[in-house]
């Protein structure tokens, strides 16, 4: 026969399987219940209560196909599924491929329009102002010389006179004295010429480029004064209220560190605390009863903390792990304090405190001091106290006085720059001025205790109040810049809150 008409499908059939456990019996049975094939001898012997769901091997296979063929059914419609489902997701991802080549082509060249547009309306705002200065210029030129002839006019015509009536006999005024009021009436009258008016600008800080380019366009006359407006937005509010204390808390410091972490000072609790930048408590230092409690802080760049204590010369060193490194009595090193107030962070794990006595130490945190301002006489000759201090990046010093309500600058060189201040509440006045910071811009920012707002004085020497009791102050005790620029607020009720300045 040839190879061609032999049915293997039959050929394997008629190739029969012997029972494993009865020599010469067929497996020609299949028993549902135990779903395995038997033999004849094998159903009466050992499946005997099962005859009843015995069938043929031939009938069995048949039951079993149709069940796999129903589940291959299945498979085969899912995987027929899957594959278009594939095919979809490589279209959706070419697609986004093809959508993200040509966004990213569109943003590139909207963009480069958009820089092209405002370069030219940036020349043409330079241009105009550039004519209008030049226009200016010829104007204050034009005016600067009519003036200097009216000058020259009145200054000898002044000299004139004086000499007539100095050396000249009486007849030679009386002769000449018609003359003299007609020349003096006629220069009289002659009016000065105006001033040409000033024009302020004002940049208000992160504003849209298209909203200042608006009113850019509007100048017809040169900028002579630019002021840079700050708004503030409540970011955050943190609750420093721990289950253990014993008191309300009543913050009088705070300071930050690199990670967003910030640590307070509690009066009335005689606790410092460091919070989590969530919120949470990371660790908490609880002064014995009857100690001085804690006043101000800060953090040095070697990651200390350092605490200054009410009515004492001590101050304390701790790392942020909130272990007390040590206790400086700064008495010890020439200071000559009776009481420690303000304290801020220098370079090189350097800090500088301020006391009661008219002094600034600047001292290290290993207890080294590194030098002496005697500062306070200088500025006021009197006995007030400075209570904070903060360190603008050049250097310069910046302390408040709570009893004289001002804030001084003091340079590298010790010597007093400026005051600013007075008592009152209307801007650039203060009520018991207590912390104070400083931020990159220049700006300093002053917690006006009892006005109950934030003013800030820019590099300019210009006030603004930037927060009030509107904006959620509420009575501001020490201020602090965090480490990503936000305004941080320790008030005196025990809360801290977080500001953006824009």
């Amino acid at each position: 026969m040839p190879i061609n008409e032999i049915n293997f499908q039959e050929l394997r059939n008629s190739q029969h399987i012997h029972c494993g456990e009865h020599e010469g019996e067929v497996l020609r049975l299949y028993c549902q219940q135990c779903e395995i094939p038997i033999c004849r001898e094998c159903a009466i012997l050992n499946h005997s209560g099962h005859i009843h769901l015995c069938l043929s091997l031939k009938d069995a296979r048949k039951q079993c196909t149709q069940k796999i063929l129903a589940s291959l059914k299945w498979l085969k419609t899912a995987a027929s599924f899957y594959a278009k489902q594939t095919r979809e997701l490589e279209s959706l991802e070419f697609e986004c491929n093809q959508n993200s080549m040509e966004t990213k082509h569109a943003i590139k060249k909207w963009t480069s329009e958009c820089i092209s547009k405002i370069k030219v309306q940036r020349n043409a705002l330079l241009n105009n102002l550039d004519g209008m200065s030049s226009e200016s210029k010829k104007l204050y030129a034009s005016k600067k010389a009519v003036m200097h002839i009216q000058n020259e006019m009145l200054t000898s015509t002044c000299g004139s006179v004086s000499n007539i009536l100095t050396y000249g006999n009486d007849t030679e005024v009386m002769f000449l004295q018609e003359g003299i009021k007609q020349r003096i009436g006629k220069l009289a009258s002659v009016d000065a010429p105006s001033m040409p008016g000033k024009i302020e600008m004002v940049f208000k800080h992160k504003e849209p480029v298209d909203e200042f380019l608006a009113r850019a366009c509007t100048l017809t006359s040169p900028v002579s004064k630019v002021t840079i407006i700050y708004k503030a937005k409540l970011l955050k509010t943190y609750n420093t209220h721990l289950l253990s204390d014993e008191f309300a808390p009543c913050l009088q410091g705070i300071a930050g560190t690199e990670n967003g972490e910030f640590v307070v000072t509690d009066r009335t609790n005689s606790k410092v605390k460091m919070f989590r930048d969530d919120g949470t408590l990371k660790w908490e230092h609880c002064y014995v009863s009857g100690a001085h409690p804690p006043y101000d802080i800060t953090v040095t760049d070697d990651e200390k903390c350092v605490v200054t204590k009410e009515n004492t010369s001590e101050l304390d060193i701790f790392n942020l792990d909130g272990k007390c490194l040590r206790t400086i009595d700064t008495s010890c090193v020439n200071c000559k304090p009776r009481e420690l107030a303000g304290v801020a962070a220098l370079k090189d794990g350097k800090f500088i405190v301020g006391s009661s006595l008219h002094m600034l130490a600047i001292l290290k945190t290993d207890g080294e001091r590194v030098d002496n301002i005697d500062i306070w006489r200088l500025a006021t000759g009197g006995d007030d106290e400075g209570r904070y201090l903060a360190v603008h990046s050049g250097g310069r010093i910046v302390a408040s006085n709570q009893s004289m309500d001002f804030i001084q600058f003091i340079d590298t060189a010790k010597v007093t720059q400026s005051i600013h201040g007075k008592e009152g509440d209307k801007c650039g006045e203060f009520n018991s001025p207590r912390g104070v910071c400083t931020d990159k811009f220049g700006n300093t920012f002053i917690a006006d205790h009892g006005n109950n707002r934030i003013q800030l004085l820019n590099a300019q020497g210009e006030f603004q109040v930037l927060l009030t009791g509107q904006d959620g102050l509420s009575v501001p005790e020490a201020i602090n810049i965090s480490s990503d620029g936000n305004l941080v607020i320790a008030e005196s009720d025990g809360k801290v809150k977080m500001y953006e300045y824009v």
